[in-house]
């Protein structure tokens, strides 16, 4: 009984969690008008590993995390769209990220299945796939001359989430109904944690001696 509350509440916070850090990050683009500091391959990334993500949850009987993974595809497919109508460059990256990383996706797993169970097979896929995500993110995030399309709420909640995820990864969270460990869980959250904490720095940093009140100079009209 103990484990069947702690399981429903640690899913409820991961559903506000993901409320929390998605919805911000879409308004802030949305707001502004602007992208900076966002990397649309790292938006591309995400979208085309999204199935995988559900499909994982759903093979673990992960359903609090298949939830809040259904609820992060609709959002992020919204904020994939503001992106891209800031830039056509980022426009670019997200469609042929999202689709690349999803037939990339596909393929290893179907190949590393032949090898270990499909479980294991997806969660290193998935794995490894975060890196092309968090890379991206925190390179983007940290040389863009401005930050102004980041939201400081969003990074801040994405390392809190990070954090749930590791924990849940290596079972200490049992938000899996076997409470066994689970590799991808665990490296997302790893690389979650490290992306996003090196970016809400840099964030902070920045709005605290509001630097990003004006546009940066690669965008400022000329005299």
């Amino acid at each position: 009984m103990f484990a069947e509350v702690s399981a429903a509440l640690a899913g409820m916070v991961l559903i506000a969690v993901e409320l929390i850090r998605s919805v911000p990050a879409l308004l802030r683009v949305r707001r502004t008008g602007a992208s900076d500091g966002v990397s649309g391959m790292s938006l591309g990334v995400l979208a085309g590993t999204g199935l995988g993500w559900v499909s994982l949850a759903a093979i673990v009987h992960s359903w609090w995390v298949l939830a809040a993974n259904v609820l992060w595809i609709v959002i992020h497919a919204f904020l994939c769209r503001e992106v891209a109508r800031t830039e056509a460059r980022k426009r670019r990256e997200i469609l042929l990220a999202g689709v690349g990383s999803a037939v990339v996706l596909a393929l290893a797993t179907i190949g590393a299945r032949f090898f270990i169970p499909v479980e294991e097979a997806l969660g290193l896929t998935l794995g490894v796939s975060t890196l092309f995500y968090a890379v991206p993110a925190a390179y983007e995030g940290l040389a863009s001359a401005s930050t102004r399309g980041l939201s400081l709420l969003s990074l801040g909640v994405n390392t809190v989430e990070g954090s749930i995820y590791f924990l849940a990864g290596i079972a200490v969270l049992r938000i899996a109904e076997a409470g066994d460990p689970v590799f991808g869980f665990a490296f997302f959250g790893v690389v979650s944690i490290a992306s996003n904490g090196v970016r809400f720095v840099r964030v902070a940093y920045r709005r605290i001696k509001r630097l990003d009140r004006a546009l940066p100079a690669s965008a400022a009209s000329p005299a």
